[in-house]
């Protein structure tokens, strides 16, 4: 925070050397240089602009930047931040404590853990930088929502695990479960108000195969189940990068693992490689998903360019920008895309097929970061509403009756209320004749259309498609879907061997805090001031947010704090603030949003004159 006081001629001769300015600030700007001042008075300011100058003040669901600004809290909702240790690990669960658990030494990755119900057998969990399958703590926090009453929580583990929770807005944690290997632990808990409670879960695997299972049931899941995604969210706000999400095919299906790149997001040339500590296993045949939001700090007209071997798309808030999602390579360049200062949100899409594998986005014209990769420092894995998705996979074999039918079924857990907007489908199949063939995609609300159409004519044997359907967009996206392979002709049989399916809709938690707030700390601006002659605040504020900031003063500290807040002041540049000039003054920035728009304030400066004793 710079404070300080310009004085004039007549008064300077009073002042000792010891009346220097405060912090070394930079000159005054010629605003603030322009404006009379009486012979025995001096003015002066303080102005909050950097992470260490907000520091000190209260946050209700807000945060401090670190670059220096104010905004509401942002969440990766349908998750919660998963880190690990391969150093240390655990036996007895009832007697570890989660502070035993943060002193192990944790990798330096995050992931995204989007589901508590996992079952690695002797794989290595992915994102989080593990390099073996055995001798490893996992570590989950973040929240969950529940509605007041009282919650069950079931745990099973193989080996070890224990769930802590807390009331909303609390850090002090309730033990609900400790689990070992193999009996599955029991425990309550008690809501006391609707809303997102804190959570920690702590996972230990030390030999042979890896599960982790939580299910629970309470006033608004009357039957026993996995935790829905949507109930679980972390703050994202600090993680720099993209939320990551990989496929083993190449149309962002199958099975999926998820991870944050902090390093070098949509910027990787893998060669004929693959991608690290994603689940990948082939060098062929698979895709990921890089999600998030990028910070404009100068606002202007932007064009990306996009260099992909293979397929592309590009989301750019909520907007298809680019859309070749296919098997080959690209260079491909937007349209100009006008970006204001603020966070903007970011879906990048790469399709591997056969042979060597790239993506590059890169802003080739526009007022900054022209030139290069797009900087972890501007990113981070906030998942908007307007493009996400939920996959699934059924891998059990069926076999297709001569004249009869057979379903396969995928479970998706999209957030209720989710409508389908475009679905990546697969399968694979064996038939004696696959001419004989009909497929149909069923959604969850029964709404259906044909995929795969009586083609193929005499040929037989094993077939793997891909398709993108939109006949069924507006369709409930949560639920069963099923693929029904229907054989309409006699004398011929077959297999239907893979389902594969990710829903893509636009629903779920908003990411951004609803309401937010922040109080300074009281500035002290010493004794004998005569005016505030202006105050300001610098905000960006994207579409569906809101900025207010409320002011009081004391002539003592205590004063300052026990006085009302003025009226809301919604203009930025309104000039003398409502209150009376005392020596203490303090602000309040009360932030709102729908949920998808972010807004932040950058600076906050009040100018004053003061007598000169």
């Amino acid at each position: 925070m710079y404070l300080w006081f310009a004085v004039s001629a007549c008064a300077q001769a009073e002042l000792t050397p010891d009346a220097a300015p405060i912090d070394s600030p930079p000159p005054l700007d010629a605003a603030v240089d322009a404006m009379p001042v009486d012979a025995a008075e001096a003015s002066g300011f303080f102005e909050d602009t950097t992470a260490a100058d907000f520091g000190g003040g209260a946050l209700t669901d807000a945060v401090i930047e670190p670059w220096g600004a104010v905004a509401p809290r942002a969440y990766y909702t349908g998750g919660l931040r998963l880190r690990a240790s391969d150093t240390g690990t655990f036996t007895n669960p009832a007697a570890t404590t989660w502070l035993a658990v943060e002193g192990t030494i944790f990798t330096s990755a995050i992931a995204p853990g989007r589901t508590v119900a996992v079952n690695w057998g002797t794989a290595t969990p992915a994102g989080v930088g593990l390099t073996a399958g055995d001798d490893f703590t996992l570590g989950y926090d973040g929240e969950i929502y529940l509605e007041a009453g009282t919650w069950t929580f079931h745990v099973l583990a193989d080996d070890h695990a224990f769930l802590e929770l807390a009331q909303v807005g609390g850090t002090t944690f309730t033990r609900v479960a400790s689990a070992t290997t193999p009996t599955e632990a029991t425990g309550t808990f008690v809501a006391g108000a609707d809303g997102w409670h804190p959570i920690r879960l702590a996972y230990c695997e030390r030999t042979g195969s890896a599960q982790l299972r939580v299910e629970l049931s309470g006033p608004a899941i009357a039957v026993r189940a996995p935790v829905p995604r949507h109930r679980l969210r972390f703050a994202a706000s600090g993680i720099d990068g993209l939320a990551v999400a990989a496929f083993d095919d190449s149309k962002l299906l199958g099975d999926t693992q998820a991870g944050i790149d902090r390093t070098m997001p949509a910027a990787r040339d893998y060669g004929t490689g693959l991608p690290a500590d994603l689940g990948i296993t082939d060098a062929d045949d698979w895709s990921l998903r890089w999600s998030g939001q990028l910070r404009i700090d100068t606002g202007g007209d932007f064009v990306f360019r996009y260099v992909s071997d293979d397929g592309q798309r590009l989301w750019i808030d909520g907007v298809r920008v680019l859309d070749a999602f296919d098997d080959t390579t690209h260079d491909a360049m937007t349209a100009a895309i006008r970006l204001d200062p603020g966070w903007h949100d970011l879906v990048i899409d790469h399709s591997e097929s056969a042979g060597s594998a790239a993506a590059s986005l890169s802003v080739v014209s526009g007022p900054e970061l022209v030139g290069a990769a797009l900087p972890p420092a501007r990113l981070r894995p906030v998942e908007a509403r307007s493009e996400r998705h939920d996959s699934g996979v059924d891998r059990t074999d069926r076999a297709i009756p001569d004249l009869g039918q057979v379903d396969s079924t995928i479970v998706i857990d999209a957030p209720p209320g989710a409508k389908t907007h475009g679905v990546d489908v697969s399968w694979t199949f064996d038939h004696a004749y696959r001419g004989d063939l009909e497929l149909v995609l069923i959604a969850p609300d029964g709404s259906q259309t044909i995929v795969r159409d009586h083609v193929g004519g005499a040929a037989s044997g094993s077939v793997t498609e891909r398709v993108h359907v939109t006949a069924l967009d507006e369709t409930t996206a949560a639920g069963v879907w099923r693929l029904r392979a229907r054989d309409t002709v006699s004398l011929d049989t077959g297999t239907l061997r893979d389902f594969q399916l990710t829903v893509h809709h636009r629903a779920g938690r908003p990411p951004i805090a609803a309401q937010a707030s922040y109080v300074s700390t009281v500035k002290d601006l010493g004794d004998m001031v005569t005016a505030y002659t202006s105050f300001s605040w610098q905000p960006r504020m994207g579409a569906g947010t809101s900025v207010k900031v409320y002011v009081r003063s004391g002539d003592t500290m205590d004063a300052a704090l026990a006085a009302p807040w003025s009226s809301p002041l919604v203009d930025p540049m309104a000039g003398s603030p409502p209150v009376l000039p005392r020596r203490f003054f303090q602000y309040r920035i009360d932030f709102e949003s729908d949920g998808d728009g972010a807004a932040m304030v950058d600076a906050v400066r009040l100018d004053t004159r003061r007598e000169v004793p």
